[in-house]
């Protein structure tokens, strides 16, 4: 998937700007597929230069040493600031996971954290209407990960505006936890459960965080008008196809059914 560096630390810097403060919804806009009303402020603001036919972007670059990034790369959270710093392999396996390296696992003191590169398809994943209707929000689309500074399990939805936090009922988590225990194998504050239930789907993820923030920055890109316009939602039906190609197909207790791509 496509890097958006700076896009994304600007996005995940506004959603944990406040830790476990809730942030209003925007009201839903009827007919519109579910995503927010797009008059928000900076809709649509994400346009990258060599998108509006001018020059290419600039090559990014480690954010911890300078060097310079290929496409694609890892990004680590900077846990004080709540942003994504992109990261050259050489940083990023400093701060991997003991399964990976365990002896630099500990890198940074403990301000980084590296973003996983695992995606999870979950198949019979246990969340039904009532239950989805419980968590309140306008839209059709869902992330929720556990941030550790605020100490509980949060909710956002994407908008044309940015990630857009909802209030989350710890006692509804938990009845998800019970229900799939793949939850409990997130790895806090970096992957998410994503829901996608626009349009006949409904499908459930574990991601990156970072991929998330890519689905909140293509409906900034690419919104146009009420109702989103073609565009936006072609970009959303892709990047959804794009997940199922990539995805490790699990159950709802993380056991392994069939392999779609090459992410474990």
């Amino acid at each position: 998937m496509r890097d958006t560096g700076s896009a994304l630390r600007r996005l995940i810097a506004r959603a944990g700007a406040a830790p476990g403060a809730p942030r209003p919804a925007p009201p839903a806009l009827p007919g519109a597929g579910g995503v927010a009303e797009s008059r928000l402020p900076g809709a649509g603001a994400d346009s990258t230069p060599s998108e509006a036919g001018g020059a290419a972007e600039p090559k990014e670059s480690c954010e911890l040493c300078a060097a310079p990034l290929d496409a694609p790369h890892r990004h680590l959270l900077d846990l004080a600031a709540r942003e994504l710093r992109c990261a050259c392999r050489p940083c990023s396996v400093l701060f991997a996971e003991p399964r990976e390296a365990p002896s630099t696992a500990e890198g940074g003191g403990g301000r980084y954290r590296l973003v996983p590169d695992r995606r999870w398809l979950l198949d019979g994943f246990d969340l039904d209407d009532a239950t989805w209707a419980e968590l309140g929000i306008p839209v059709r689309m869902a992330f929720l990960f556990h941030d550790t500074a605020a100490g509980r399990t949060v909710l956002f939805y994407p908008s044309p505006g940015g990630p857009v936090e909802s209030p989350l009922e710890p006692s509804l988590w938990r009845r998800l936890e019970e229900a799939n225990p793949v939850l409990r194998r997130l790895t806090p504050d970096v992957e998410a459960l994503l829901v996608n239930r626009t349009g006949d789907a409904a499908e459930h993820w574990i991601v990156p965080v970072d991929d998330c923030y890519r689905l909140v920055g293509l409906l900034r890109t690419h919104w146009k008008g009420l109702a989103g316009g073609p565009r936006v939602w072609d970009a959303v039906g892709g990047f959804f196809t794009e997940l199922r190609q990539g995805s490790a197909t699990v159950t709802p207790a993380g056991h392994p059914t069939h392999i779609r791509g090459g992410t474990r």
